[in-house]
């Protein structure tokens, strides 16, 4: 069976695809040489914005791809389906969320208001567009400012008093209609891995998110990677609480439900209506393929629960400044992917602005503290290599 994948980002989907033993096509962003190993056929298209996609073009990439038994819509393009339907004539199935429940689930502010129908523990949460002065806000400092839509954490503000929220009101100013201002919690993230058919839903792990870790990133609140699985004594509650809103929600295949653990206890952040980042590990330390389970989703299906067989960790490497991947960084790295210790190859000699992700590393083991110390590890020799590249320039 010949699976087309689509997105700004595709090697996680793609390469879980193919260790189900499909044929795997793909578009995107990147030409990473675990990407092309495991696509048959790779396009690359340069998408500066997720909200500016020249359709036109990608239309014209994608006829070169066909023809397959089915489309994945990733990162970036989870919200196309009605749009692939029209360019297939609807004749090749899309496997992703129907586009109005993407639409509305992916939409924080709307979220926001179904969770507390629902009396579901969420932060208070506002449309920046409502608030005229910082007057206007009276839920307490800090606070975070959010895209309405979008994940990843790289546009997310902390604002810590009256003041810092003034100035991202002028900063903003005009874009206020598609920011958010929500009470800002403390603690642990976590996200649930959830398989679901709309009317039966299966948690499958529970993930540790990295965030604005500065060993991997400058960017405060990006997402940078996930450790599976994550042990408290709120997995029941979470568990029960991601399967019970993919069910109420109508989700289909593969989904994320993003939570904080505070002090007090458990909160519901956001919803991800499609695959999450965390695909390596969850695979990595339960043993289940989540693109195959995702499949089956459709047909009904949602796997058994399974204990987990061993830590696992994925942890994002950003460029801390511009540089060129030289000979020693990409031999480096590629003798990482070798041995299983990296994802997201670049090919040589490709140049990286900074706070650009530069490569995934992976690292398994018994303990969280094992696979942590691995990934350190792993981040230490990348770093070195690159020092090493910029004294012989």
């Amino acid at each position: 069976m010949k699976i087309l994948v689509l997105g700004i980002n595709t090697r996680h989907i793609a390469c879980s695809a193919a260790r189900a033993g499909y044929t795997v096509h793909t578009l995107s962003s990147f030409n990473d040489i675990d990407l092309m190993e495991c696509a048959a056929k790779n396009s690359v298209c340069e998408i500066p914005d997720v909200h500016c996609l020249d359709l036109e073009e990608i239309a014209a990439t994608i006829s070169s791809l066909l023809p397959v038994d089915g489309v994945v819509l990733g990162p970036g393009f989870e919200h196309l389906g009605h749009w692939i339907d029209e360019i297939t004539h609807t004749r090749i199935p899309v496997f992703n969320n129907v586009p109005e429940t993407i639409a509305q689930v992916s939409n924080k502010v709307w979220l926001a208001h179904k969770l507390r129908s629902w009396d579901i523990r969420h932060p208070h949460t506002l449309p920046l567009a409502s608030i005229s002065t910082q007057k206007d806000w009276n839920m307490g400092y800090p606070a975070m400012i959010k895209p309405i839509c979008g994940a990843g954490g790289v546009d997310n503000i902390l604002v810590r008093d009256a003041d810092d929220l003034a100035d991202v009101l002028d900063t903003i100013g005009r874009y206020k209609d598609k920011f958010l201002i929500q009470e800002f919690f403390k603690g642990t993230l976590v996200s649930v891995s959830v398989i679901s058919t709309k009317k039966q839903a299966t948690a499958i792990a529970i993930n540790e998110q990295l965030a604005g870790l500065d060993w991997l990133t400058d960017i405060p609140f990006a997402y940078c990677g996930n450790i599976t699985p994550h042990e408290s004594e709120y997995g029941k509650w979470i568990c029960d609480t991601a399967v019970e809103l993919a069910v109420k929600l109508k989700l289909l295949g593969s989904n994320g439900v993003d939570f904080i653990i505070t002090e007090h206890g458990p909160v519901v952040l956001e919803i991800n209506p499609r695959f999450q980042g965390s695909i390596d590990t969850v695979e990595n330390a339960t043993g289940i393929n989540v693109f195959q389970s995702h499949i089956e989703a459709f047909e009904g299906l949602v796997p058994l629960p399974t204990n987990y067989l061993n830590y696992s960790v994925k942890a994002i490497f950003f460029a801390p400044h511009r540089f060129i991947a030289g000979k020693k960084v990409y031999e480096y790295l590629l003798q990482c992917l070798r041995s299983g210790n990296a994802a997201d190859v670049p090919l040589e000699d490709t140049v990286f602005e900074k706070n650009e992700p530069v490569v995934s590393f992976l690292a398994s083991g018994k303990s969280r503290r094992q696979v942590v110390m691995q990934a350190g590890h792993l981040v230490d020799g990348l770093v070195e290599k690159m020092e090493e590249c910029n004294t012989e320039d």
